[in-house]
């Protein structure tokens, strides 16, 4: 009797784990369709200076801006529009050639300008440019940089 009860007990047991495994299996396969879906990683752009911070970041069409350097982020939706306008300039973006963009403008060395750099998080890579000034971007990121701060600015107009 005692056999029994032994075998029955391991046999749900064994069961239980087949069953977490199934479910904790499910869910990478949908994280994984999630992030196949998503047609780009994560872009933040950063300005700042002594008087001045700035940190907006995209992701999974949602904009979140921080405007002190401690302070809290506010998230909102990205229009439909300009999602599609961030992906296409997105499509444009050199990632690898990120670091090795030049600046147009010296500005900030003498706090003519903020220190401004764009920042792209594809999965576990981090692609990140080289420092520049806030307002004067490189030409092959400015077109997708003002069009960060096109979407922060509006969600202070809200």
């Amino acid at each position: 009797m005692k056999t029994l009860a032994t075998f029955i007990l391991g046999l749900m047991t064994l069961t239980g784990c087949n069953c977490q495994k199934a479910v904790t299996e499910k869910e990478n396969i949908t994280s994984q369709e999630i992030m196949k879906q998503q047609t780009i990683p994560v872009l933040e752009y950063e300005a700042f200076t002594r008087g001045f911070y700035q940190k907006i970041t995209v992701t999974d069409q949602k904009v979140s801006v921080v405007t002190t350097r401690n302070g809290k982020a506010v998230v909102t939706p990205i229009s439909d529009k300009d999602w599609e306008e961030l992906q296409s300039l997105y499509a444009t973006v050199d990632k690898e050639g990120l670091a090795t963009l030049e600046s147009p403008t010296q500005k900030r060395f003498y706090d003519g300008a903020p220190i401004a750099n764009l920042r792209v998080i594809d999965g576990d890579k981090i692609y990140e440019s080289a420092a520049f000034d806030g307002g004067f971007p490189p030409q092959a990121i400015e077109k997708i940089v003002n069009k960060l701060i096109e979407v922060a600015d509006n969600i202070k107009e809200q």
